[in-house]
């Protein structure tokens, strides 16, 4: 949410020696991603979420030099790109964690509207900020949030309408319950709503433990749900935090991914960094968690993780010497879309395409890499990719790239393609000449 989300803004990024390729908005070692693109451009831009069907997505943004001075929620058609963000909140205060239902259409987003047209102020904005304000990141837990859906009419229901902070809520794949935080009971808890149509049935509490407990998202079967949660363990650490609490903030400097059960039983702690671990979200066939977390190296730069739901084979996705946030898989399993300050401009929303699992992914050559990604982006079940000899592979591509007299933007010639460091990125402008990626394998498996 963007309240939290200020936390990052204000982080300085490191220098690093990850070398940036601006043609493919890349860092060397990223070869989990190719085709990326940039949904967004300038501004502060969050929390994007596809639509089940994966043809639009929902994000909050705000431009500083804008009409809207603090976040409100937009839709992107990711069909017709060149109709650019439509804003789908009233503009009136803060909105933040918007969701679709599996209609495509209906969708919830928090808002503090019935509070105030104004954004609402942070204690630590007045002119006289309390000392927990200083020399800190905080994130402002503003009351008066509340949960907003809008049916695929266009029609607005409250499903929250009190004085507390209600957000960060998520939608379960089967469109019947809502996960959510909220401090109803007294302290930052995950809470469950069930639904029926537009009506709420029920709400029920799901985490207990001291400390916040928040980005919840389920899994893809919606029978768990994974989250971030900071658990002050000392008198002084739980002091300090109703403290903050008192005054709507929180410090997020110690966060850890857990999961549970769907109901909230079975509580399972996942990483154990002590640092800040946050933005968790399901792998499509909910055996592995995407994250991010500054726990390694510079600790103001934040990447992208993945890491197995029992907490092993801890993977970096992302080396982007800044910060990288807030990712979601596509539900076809072939799309990721995060946050990134990568290529400047502000914060903005990314897309790539995911390249899924290959056991040898990281110690295979470059241009098997490339083969491997093009059997896996079609599809083809090339069972032998991994098996083949670098020249011949080189063979049999300088033979296809003939043949079909492809132009591979930077990659034009066989031994460029070799030498690039992540080669398959060159394979991104097939999209723009309509190649069906499933011919293109089933031609490399032909030569094979």
């Amino acid at each position: 949410m963007s309240c939290l989300f200020l936390f990052f803004v204000f982080l300085n990024p490191a220098p690093s020696d990850s070398k940036f390729y601006p043609q493919t908005l890349l860092y060397d070692g990223e070869i989990r991603l190719a085709n990326v693109v940039q949904l967004t451009s300038g501004g502060v831009n969050a929390e994007a979420y596809f639509s089940f069907d994966g043809k639009k997505i929902l994000y909050q943004g705000f431009d500083p030099h804008g009409s809207h001075r603090c976040d409100q929620i937009y839709l992107l058609n990711l069909e017709n790109l060149t109709a650019g963000p439509q804003l789908i909140s009233d503009g009136r205060g803060q909105t933040t964690c918007s969701f679709f239902f599996p209609d495509n259409s209906s969708f919830i987003y928090s808002t503090t509207s019935k509070a105030g047209a104004e954004c609402p102020k942070s204690v630590c904005e007045g002119s006289s900020p309390p000392k927990q304000c200083n020399n800190s990141y905080i994130w402002n837990i503003f009351n008066g949030f509340n949960i907003l859906l809008t049916d695929s009419t266009g029609k607005t229901h409250y499903l929250t309408d009190d004085s507390f902070y209600n957000a960060e809520g998520a939608v379960s794949p089967d469109g019947k319950s809502i996960v959510f935080t909220s401090t109803r009971g007294g302290d930052l808890d995950l809470w469950l709503m069930r639904l029926n149509g537009t009506e709420v049935v029920n709400i029920t509490q799901l985490t207990d433990i001291t400390g916040y407990d928040g980005g919840a998202f389920f899994s893809p079967l919606g029978d768990k749900i994974v989250y971030r949660a900071y658990h002050p363990k000392t008198t002084e650490e739980i002091t300090n935090y109703f403290q903050l609490l008192n005054l709507s903030i929180t410090k997020p400097l110690q966060m850890e991914i857990f999961t549970m059960n769907a109901d909230g039983s079975d509580q399972k702690q996942v990483t154990n960094f002590g640092y800040a671990s946050w933005a968790p979200y399901f792998y499509p066939d909910g055996s592995k968690i995407i994250f991010s977390s500054n726990h390694h190296g510079n600790h103001s730069v934040f990447n992208l993780f993945l890491i197995d739901e029992d907490g092993n084979n801890l993977e970096q996705i992302t080396t982007n010497p800044g910060l990288d946030m807030f990712p979601m898989f596509s539900y076809d399993k072939k799309k990721l879309i995060f946050v990134s300050n990568r290529n400047g401009n502000g914060f903005n929303v990314f897309m790539a395409d995911w390249i899924a699992d290959s056991a040898n992914l990281h110690t295979m050559s470059p241009m098997l890499r490339l083969f491997a990604y093009l059997c896996n982006f079609s599809n083809c079940n090339c069972s032998h990719c991994e098996n083949i000899q670098s020249k011949m592979l080189k063979s049999h591509l300088r033979i296809l790239i003939s043949v079909l007299k492809y132009k591979l933007l930077t990659c034009t010639t066989v031994d460029n393609v070799e030498n690039s460091p992540q080669p398959y990125h060159c394979i991104a402008q097939l999209k723009r000449w309509d190649v069906e990626c499933e011919h293109l394998c089933v031609g490399i498996c032909a030569f094979v």
